[in-house]
């Protein structure tokens, strides 16, 4: 099955399931206020750090399954499997004796938290690893059709559960809808996959389990520090100026996750390629083709969706949740510098199949610091939220800089050409930036408020990028694969809404 192919199927899954996390964004935002908000998207985190706990199994399931795969070596592969299912059941007893001992530790750590909350959250993480097995399993195999019916299901579910209880109950709801929705998800992920690839036996051999860790941890390793370095701002911002703060920029937050929907699709697509690939090893120009030109494609795709959510913001935080409105600045900003952790995927993809983690690891210890340093310089100097975001930002810059520098020097690109090509990965957020600044000397109030004249600017904006991109021949080829894995998209959103009963199938 072609990249483009499964982009596609993936890409049905994102347009349908976008809008709805959209919903569950504004719902949350709606019914819980800046201050519930703000302690809803810090207790978020415990679902961020929680991972770590399972010291990288499942990782190592996404490389190492297509790797044996595309050596056609499948003992190997039900071996990964079961020592990953083993470490998995461990690894939940171990959050779920976390969660049981939260009412006693808790008083000693911080007085004042709600304990409930807490061992909700405890037990929802716990619930995700499961999930998360038999979702990488999908994406181990490339059966991206269950993977994305599993995506737009979560979506739906989510809703329904987290926003509606949030609604009804407040904090407390949102958060039991939030375990509820993983437990109905955990069991129609493992249902459907175990139907679709087979039962898992449950290993605890030492052996198995010591060599699943040696593999997965240092690669979870750069993801949790990766996370840990993404999630600073919120701390920062939590720690010097308060949680209802954090409520104002959790909207950016959710609306940049929303974003992000698309280069999670072209990473976890291409993850397994690049892993069966080095399998293969059949040198570096296959590698280019999978590495390299997704992403030039993707710069593309995102600065359409950033111009577009920069029109709808203003009208977003000053007319549908007035109440956020300090917040909105902060948002455009985060927005605006998303464009590079979005370009990150597929880089470190290579540098994890490629056994670099040591140097990845670098790269994102050198930028968490950068990160936690100007941060709380930017808001001692009096920025306060908008500081978070552009240092944020910046510290993004420069992780993807780091990445992609190495990246194209291990494709065989010379010192000249590695940082030409960086320049042209960046050149569509450099042009939608510039347009930007230029629009708003023009006519200040455009992307600040919602009138006529504002939105007219702003579509000009959208109009000008994507014609300056098209006069650009590597930026138009890339743009027509584009409209090829869009145009086939629709196809299959038309299928999977025309006969429901076969979305699951693989």
């Amino acid at each position: 099955m072609s990249a483009v192919k499964n982009i596609s199927y993936f890409l049905a899954a994102a347009v349908l399931s976008k809008p709805l996390g959209f919903l569950l964004s504004f719902a949350l935002a709606r019914s819980l206020g800046p201050g519930d908000f703000g302690i809803w998207v810090t207790l978020m985190l415990i679902i961020s750090y929680c991972p770590i706990v399972c010291l990288g199994t499942v990782e190592a399931l996404v490389k190492q399954v297509p790797f044996y795969v595309g050596r056609r070596e499948l003992y190997h592969v039900r071996d990964v499997e079961a020592s990953v299912l083993g470490s998995i059941v461990l690894s939940a007893a171990v959050v779920i004796g976390l969660a049981l001992s939260a009412p006693i530790v808790l008083p000693f750590i911080c007085r004042g938290v709600d304990s409930a909350l807490v061992i909700m959250m405890l037990l929802t993480a716990a619930t995700t690893y499961f999930t998360a097995f038999f979702y990488y399993r999908f994406t181990a195999y490339e059966n991206f059709t269950a993977a994305g019916t599993m995506d737009f299901m979560r979506s739906i579910v989510a809703l329904l559960f987290v926003g509606g209880m949030a609604w009804r109950w407040g904090l407390r709801g949102a958060v039991a809808g939030f375990l509820l929705h993983e437990i109905v998800m955990c069991f129609v992920t493992a249902l459907l996959n175990i139907r679709s690839h087979g039962k898992v036996r449950i290993s605890f051999r030492h052996d198995l389990l010591v060599r699943a860790i040696r593999v997965g941890f240092p690669i979870t390793t750069l993801w949790w520090v990766l996370t840990l370095s993404g999630t600073v701002d919120r701390v920062v911002l939590g720690s010097l100026l308060g949680p209802q703060t954090v409520g104002y920029y959790g909207l950016g937050i959710s609306l940049v996750g929303t974003l992000a929907l698309v280069p999670m699709v072209v990473g976890r697509v291409l993850y397994p390629k690049v892993n069966r690939q080095m399998g293969r090893d059949e040198g570096t120009e296959p590698m280019k083709r999978v590495v390299l030109a997704p992403t030039l494609a993707l710069g593309t795709l995102l600065v359409n969706l950033q111009a577009v959510l920069l029109l709808l913001m203003p009208y977003l935080y000053n007319q549908l949740l007035p109440k956020y409105q300090p917040g909105l600045m902060a948002g455009q900003i985060l927005l605006l510098g998303s464009f590079f952790g979005c370009l990150l995927r597929n880089g470190a993809n290579y540098l994890i199949a490629t056994n670099k983690e040591p140097v990845f690891l670098k790269y994102i210890l050198i930028t968490l610091g950068f990160n936690i340093v100007s941060d709380v310089s930017l808001v001692k100097g009096g920025l306060g939220m908008a500081g978070v975001a552009l240092g944020t930002s910046l510290a993004g810059l420069l992780l993807t800089t780091l990445v992609w520098r190495r990246v194209l020097i291990g494709l065989g690109f010379h010192q000249r050409q590695a940082w030409t090509t960086i320049l042209w990965l960046y050149l569509p957020i450099i042009i939608l930036v510039g347009a930007a600044v230029c629009l708003r000397v023009v006519y200040p109030p455009v992307f600040q408020t919602s009138d006529v004249l504002a939105v007219v600017c702003g579509s000009g904006a959208l109009i000008l990028v994507n014609g300056l991109l098209y006069c650009l021949p590597v930026y138009r080829d890339e743009m027509r694969d584009w409209k090829k894995a869009l145009l086939m998209s629709r196809a299959l959103l038309a299928k999977r809404i025309a006969l429901p009963d076969t979305a699951g199938s693989s």
